[in-house]
């Protein structure tokens, strides 16, 4: 054994890493997530079964191929604490782990050729900055890693800040965000299997405003995948 491991096994001792799911200590070799949390983790399996709810939010609005997402979000629950964690807790290796974890159950369940590449969907750069990371590239390194795709963070970027949301309905939260990006060298994408990559689908304006700037470049298809949906 090493002399850091000696020395992680030390500090261990006396302040071992705690389950971000439920606060008890995680045992040697895991991180973040204690078995017990992964295991209960509400996954939805609409890889396995559509679920319509998800993939409404698109219909009509901008042609999405698959519409992916790992968990169910519950207010309160174990998803709101790992995505907290995730965006503001300086945890990025969690999104990447998450990732990780869903693309494997993917690739178990007939997704291995379904994409070419990987697009994370966009921070601000003022936000990039305060936050010191893009929650999405988080998860994106994850899934890239397991299907082993590229991953285009350049050809989409965020070229504005959305102003407050809260009090606008579905069009109004579109019209809003449609604006806010824009696609880079659209001939990187043509005829291309894009899978755009956020951490959480709520209401979809966000990723239909990604997904309507990736489609400018003709790409074969564009598919969606979250690790959460409130």
């Amino acid at each position: 054994m090493e002399l850091k491991e000696y020395f992680a096994d030390f500090v261990s001792l006396f302040f071992p890493a705690i389950c971000v799911g439920c606060d008890s200590p995680l045992p040697k070799g895991t991180q973040h997530i204690c078995p017990s949390c992964q295991y209960n983790l509400p996954k939805t399996n609409n890889h396995k079964a559509e679920i319509a709810a998800f993939r409404e939010k698109f219909d009509g609005i901008v042609s999405v191929a698959h519409v992916l997402v790992y968990c169910n979000f519950h207010k309160r629950g174990l998803v709101q604490k790992l995505l907290h964690e995730l965006k503001y807790n300086n945890c990025p290796e969690l999104g990447e782990m998450l990732g990780r974890w869903y693309a494997h159950e993917l690739l178990l369940n007939g997704f291995a050729e379904e994409f070419d590449l990987v697009v994370p969907v966009p921070l601000h750069p003022s936000r990039l900055k305060q936050r010191g990371y893009n929650q999405s590239m988080a998860v994106s390194r994850g899934v890239a890693e397991v299907f082993k795709l590229p991953i285009a963070e350049e050809y989409l970027i965020r070229t504005k800040k959305s102003s407050t949301m809260t009090k606008m309905n579905k069009v109004e939260r579109i019209l809003n965000m449609q604006q806010s990006y824009r696609m880079m060298m659209p001939e990187r994408l043509k005829d291309q299997r894009v899978l755009l990559i956020d951490d959480v689908l709520t209401t979809g304006s966000t990723l239909i405003a990604c997904a309507e700037q990736l489609h400018l470049a003709k790409p074969k298809s564009v598919s969606i995948l979250t690790l959460a949906a409130a």
